[in-house]
């Protein structure tokens, strides 16, 4: 067995190493648990010095581990493994406290070589990390493999903006969260800004065509309106099919819309509902968003909006504006961006040239832009981490856009690492 507590620089090895003779040590389990609590029994031997220098030793990395929130300096964690080799598994620490037995013959520190049991309790994260492992990753058009696959920032033409993870590569209980790193692979710097990331695990991952072309609106791709429009007008409509609405099931979706082109005093506005007998009913109304750019986050939706009972109802995508002047427009795709697991990067003014990277390190921490050993922080994240699942197949989107207009077809390089996730080891 072993069994140590660590910040990383300093590591503390309870199970034997110097003054620590050993520790008896079962991990506890409460499924669901965020945080748990443990009791763990550890023999010191050595002189009276050695023994409360050793205990100290304890107490001060588990009181910085209470004090990490405050400090916000690197992480605490336990790490163990539960045979003499192989894997060591970890769980993050969040302070803690070690006491001398309260029995007189396991706390006598009055010999020259002494022997004592002290009780260290902790606090700790009710998962267990194993070693950091790189994904494989599998695209339209390169097998599956470590090392980075290809893909496009596009429709469903060419290179889509996906990268497949078969369920046997996903190991644990439970979402692990991933470091994921997109290269610049375009042959030019690139000024990008936002970035949609979202993981689709439950919605028929290897076969659901989660584009919608602007060619498949009712009117075509291209719309224009007059002066003082309103809401009220269909711009762009998009039935949704049964197939589609069959793999969906009413989960939640991201509209993401891409224009090639739009006048610059539109406001536009989605809605998803009921479609039957050519008749449109705006169910559920998303946000009205300004353009920026070229492609615009819409809203969230289920879809359908009835939910999973009628999940192959007829129900249409409508895209809406409201205009001061007259104008008009041309819708490349909604790309409708799963959230199984959801991701938004931001970034201002920084051109990230060809062959270096952005990463978004959810096992660590941190949203950087990654320019050979050096990070910039000039990356903003919202939500939780991006998270792959145990034993189901799943795809990961991304969907970018840049300071000027939208440009299909962008060229990224994508890798993914994890830490598989266990209840209990």
């Amino acid at each position: 067995m072993l069994l140590r507590i660590t910040d990383g620089t300093t590591t503390l090895t309870l199970s034997g190493s110097g003054t620590y003779v050993g520790a008896t040590y079962f991990p506890a389990s409460q499924s669901n648990a965020d945080r748990i609590g443990e009791s763990v029994p550890v023999i010191l031997e050595g002189t009276d010095s050695a023994i409360r220098t050793a205990v100290q030793d304890i107490q001060q990395l588990l009181r910085a581990a209470a004090n990490r929130d405050r400090t916000l300096t690197a992480r605490y964690f336990v790490e163990f493994r539960p045979v003499d080799s192989g894997d060591i598994f970890r769980a993050e620490l969040f302070g803690g406290d070690a006491n001398y037995s309260q029995a007189p013959a396991e706390r006598s520190l009055y010999n020259a070589t002494s022997t004592v049991r002290v009780n260290v309790t902790w606090e700790r994260a009710g998962r267990w990390e194993g070693p950091e492992e790189e994904l494989y990753l599998s695209s339209s058009s390169q097998s599956e493999r470590t090392g980075g696959v290809s893909l496009s920032i596009n429709d469903n033409a060419g290179t889509p903006n996906w990268a497949q993870i078969v369920s046997s590569r996903v190991k644990g209980t439970q979402p692990a969260p991933i470091r994921l790193r997109i290269t610049n692979s375009s042959g030019s710097g690139l000024a990008w800004r936002n970035f949609y990331i979202g993981v689709n695990a439950y919605s028929s991952p290897g076969s659901a065509d989660l584009w919608l072309l602007g060619s498949e609106a009712t009117g075509g791709a291209t719309s224009s309106w007059a002066a003082g429009t309103g809401h009220s007008a269909l711009q762009w409509l998009i039935p949704l099919s049964a197939t589609l609405l069959g793999q969906t099931q009413g989960r939640t979706f991201r509209v993401i819309g891409a224009f090639t082109s739009i006048s610059a005093t539109a406001a536009v506005r989605a809605s998803v509902g009921p479609y039957v007998g050519g008749v449109f009913d705006f169910g559920r109304i998303g946000p009205e968003r300004q353009n920026v750019g070229g492609v615009i986050d819409l809203g969230e939706f289920p879809l359908p909006p009835g939910g999973y009972n009628v999940a192959n109802a007829a129900a249409a995508l409508a895209i809406t504006v409201r205009s001061a002047a007259s104008g008009g427009g041309t819708l490349d795709f909604v790309m409708l961006m799963p959230t199984d697991s959801y991701r938004r990067l931001r970034q201002n003014a920084y051109t990230i040239p060809n062959g270096e990277a952005i990463e978004d390190d959810g096992v660590e921490g941190g949203t950087y832009w990654l320019s050979g050993s050096s990070r910039y922080p000039t990356l903003r994240s919202s939500g939780a981490p991006l998270m792959v699942f145990p034993e189901r197949d799943q795809r990961i989107y991304i969907m970018a856009d840049e300071n000027a207009a939208w440009n299909a077809g962008r060229a990224i390089t994508v890798r993914a690492w994890y830490r598989p996730v266990y209840d209990n080891v």
